[in-house]
């Protein structure tokens, strides 16, 4: 049921057909930054090979921050301090939600523990069946959705929405990898999963209230 809410979430934020320039984009990077490693001499040093993780996060930056400066991807987005002033990173602000990117050794793996990303996930207790803890499920920030993909290879990429205890309980819910997706738009829900849409359309709105009520 958490999965099933957390798909349609997902999938209403970010749909298929937007989705599907994220692996070309991600290719792009993995694919310039391979050819700056065997063209540059100064990518020869040890250093810079045990190093070359934080390269392909700067290319996947660029392509995405490409991708959402052309409106193929039409979100605004910023670059966001960290909590603690040590850098900033891609924020990008969804229709009812923000994602950010993240490289991750293992598809399965959670982000390794970062002020900025925690405090967001915490936002994400609406996608949980908390009953008899309204007060726990209320919504008292953006849900925080994350792209991952791989670290020194690309062989996967996820839209996610990880549990605000990850270390412990780890993803809610993660698309299919989607280098292998077959990308089909699909013009409505399925009937099956009426009730499901309904639940996200009711989160998008109070989220919207939540908003609304901030700006006052």
């Amino acid at each position: 049921m958490l999965s099933i809410k957390s798909k349609h979430f997902i999938d209403a934020e970010l749909p298929p057909a937007q989705r599907a320039l994220i692996p070309p984009a991600l290719r792009r990077a993995y694919s310039a930054v391979e050819q700056v490693y065997q063209q540059e001499p100064l990518f020869a040093v040890e250093s810079a090979r045990i190093n070359k993780g934080h390269v392909i996060a700067w290319a996947v930056d660029q392509q995405i921050e490409r991708l959402l400066t052309s409106q193929q991807l039409p979100y605004d987005y910023r670059w966001s301090p960290f909590e603690r002033p040590t850098g900033k990173f891609l924020q990008i602000r969804l229709p009812a939600s923000t994602l950010s990117v993240s490289q991750l050794p293992l598809p399965t793996d959670v982000p390794r523990h970062a002020h900025f990303r925690q405090n967001r996930i915490l936002s994400n207790t609406p996608f949980l069946d908390l009953d008899g803890f309204e007060e726990e499920s209320e919504i008292s920030g953006l849900p925080h959705l994350i792209l991952s993909h791989g670290y020194q290879d690309l062989s996967f990429a996820h839209v996610g929405v990880l549990h605000p205890e990850p270390q412990q309980f780890g993803w809610i819910y993660r698309t299919p990898n989607l280098l292998k997706e077959i990308h089909v738009v699909e013009t409505e829900m399925p009937a099956e999963e009426a009730a499901d849409a309904e639940a996200v359309v009711t989160l998008r709105d109070g989220i919207a209230r939540w908003i609304h009520e901030q700006d006052r």
